[in-house]
């Protein structure tokens, strides 16, 4: 064959090869679809995971299914989506831990938490309480105030551990020297909550949906929650801001992610539809009993969010000299 004719059907081929690229991506899904999540099972990240599995396996009458793969705080699940094939058939619940928090504190955590990805949509979060024992005998964070200045040592408060959400909002009432407290951090919410429960521990800085039974009972009282609006199920309890902390503002999120590169068809289709379920009125009433919050983002704009939050949470972590 002369090199002719080889160059000819070499192009031929490249030439196929990229019409049928955009028009798989058009067909997908053809097969099911897997959504890695960065934590175990039972937790806000899984369990939204799951919702938005079902909505997408309704609308595109293929199995959307959840794979739990845990590892340092999110990291194992994140690096190994980064470097999956960007078919659209892997994508990732992308989450403020192992995307924010623990970039912020580990430049070398093995990925970059915003070119790496591409940010589909978000689909919900949870606030955080600072929640006291009822004990304690404590019932505003005013009171908690008094009632630090009153003792000579300080009070223990439990958070999830390092890189949480938790650990913001003890680092910064012992910055701006509000409350006495003597930082515990946990592995990981469930140790926490085992002592916090089991009156081990007086004070915890925690996602809301665990303490809201404990609340209703009576052996847990919540102070404040750190959402800019008050969380619907425990409307007595002021947001921080309300009562003068505004820096203490925040809330874990968790978005559909996947690899870089992802076909623009995808995202799109993707988006529509994450954004559709959580848009849905039936959704929203469902976040609002468990606890959730809810964020409706296009691709620029969760994007343009979590890089603002990585500058934000490293610019904290290098200040309180917390980096890795």
């Amino acid at each position: 064959m002369s090199m002719f004719k080889i160059f000819r059907l070499a192009s031929a081929v490249l030439a196929a090869l990229a019409f049928a690229a955009p028009v798989a991506a058009q067909d997908w899904p053809t097969k099911p679809v897997k959504i890695v999540v960065p934590f175990g099972a039972g937790g806000a990240a899984d369990r939204l995971g799951r919702l938005a599995a079902d909505h997408l396996t309704k609308v595109f009458n293929q199995q959307f299914y959840i794979e739990n793969r845990v590892g340092a705080g999110g990291a194992v699940a994140s690096s190994a989506v980064a470097r999956a094939d960007a078919d659209g058939y892997t994508l990732l619940i992308g989450g403020s831990g192992p995307h924010i928090m623990g970039p912020a504190e580990n430049p070398n955590i093995g990925y970059d938490p915003v070119g790496d990805f591409i940010h589909i949509a978000m689909i919900g979060g949870e606030s955080f309480t600072l929640a006291a024992q009822a004990s304690l005998g404590v019932k505003s964070f005013k009171d908690l105030i008094a009632l630090s200045k009153s003792r000579a040592e300080p009070l223990n408060i439990g958070t999830p551990g390092a890189g949480s959400l938790g650990q913001l909002m003890v680092e910064t009432m012992l910055l701006r020297k509000i409350v006495n407290l003597n930082h515990v951090p946990y592995r990981g919410g469930a140790p926490l909550l085992t002592d916090f429960f089991g009156n081990h521990i007086p004070l915890a800085a925690t996602p809301v949906l665990p303490v809201l039974q404990h609340a209703e009972a009576g052996t847990i009282v919540p102070l404040a929650v750190t959402s800019t609006e008050r969380i619907a199920v425990l409307k007595g309890v002021p947001t921080f801001a309300e009562i003068g902390y505004p820096e203490m503002n925040g809330a874990i999120w968790f978005w559909l992610a996947g690899p870089k590169n992802l076909p623009a068809p995808v995202v799109e289709k993707l988006n529509v539809e994450v954004r559709r379920f959580v848009n849905d009125p039936a959704t929203r009433q469902m976040f609002e009993k468990s606890a959730l919050l809810a964020m409706d983002a296009d691709v620029p704009g969760l994007t343009k969010y979590i890089a603002g939050e990585v500058k934000r949470w490293t610019t904290f972590v290098e200040e309180k000299g917390l980096k890795k």
